[in-house]
């Protein structure tokens, strides 16, 4: 289950049933037919208005989350490949320094495997600006890139450039109504507090341990006494 889920069935109950919605769609157009139907049969726009709002801040956070995770599997994954590929090159080093000492020869035979130690393609390795060497070593390539600063500044003064086309595309922004900035800033507050709390309990176990049980039995001890 996604974190901002259970984040979200504290402010806006429609939008839980659209992630629910969500989460059991198939294909990209059923998530478009769900995430119309926020405006199709709204009654109040009001309330249209702030669930596709913070079924938004919540998708954003989610995506932030799920990258923050990618971002240290692939660190240590990155780490094991190092490592592997450093051992990997430890080997042939290994063989090569050997070999440049007269211990080994070119090529070894074991029981099952053979080594050999073969000459690669020559390489070459220009030591000086690649300018200066004669035309027939050189390779020039002329690149032609379009100076857009300049276009988009001329179309703003109303000259226009053949072979561009200028656009200007509408994007979504939410807000908050200035009346609820401070109830909006306690809900921001209590979501950052709820994330690192269980982000915290993730780090340290991986799993929630378990709460000792309350003594309920004080009330029953205390008549027992009486009784005595």
């Amino acid at each position: 289950m996604y974190l901002a889920k259970d984040s979200l069935a504290r402010y806006s109950i429609q939008a839980v049933e659209l992630w629910n919605q969500l989460e059991t769609a198939e294909t990209p157009k059923e998530e478009e037919a769900i995430l119309k139907e926020i405006w199709e049969i709204q009654t109040d726009q009001e309330i249209a208005a702030d669930t596709q709002a913070e079924l938004a801040d919540q998708l954003d956070a989610e995506i932030c989350a799920v990258k923050a995770r990618l971002k240290h599997l692939v660190e240590l994954h990155n780490q094991a490949i190092e490592r592997l590929e450093r051992w990997r090159n430890s080997l042939d080093k290994t063989l090569l320094q050997f070999h440049s000492m007269g211990v080994i020869p070119t090529e070894i035979v074991g029981r099952s495997r053979h080594i050999r130690l073969k000459e690669n393609p020559p390489s070459c390795e220009v030591l000086i600006n690649p300018c200066d060497l004669p035309t027939e070593y050189r390779t020039e390539k002329l690149v032609v890139t379009p100076n857009k600063r300049k276009i988009l500044a001329d179309w703003k003064q109303g000259i226009p450039v053949d072979g561009t086309r200028i656009e200007r595309k509408l994007r979504v922004e939410y807000g908050i109504v200035p009346s609820n900035l401070t109830a909006a800033t306690e809900v921001i507050s209590n979501r950052a507090l709820n994330s690192q709390e269980t982000h915290s309990t993730t780090q340290k176990t991986g799993r929630k341990e378990k709460a000792l049980p309350k003594n309920t039995d004080t009330s029953n001890k205390k008549v027992k006494a009486r009784v005595g």
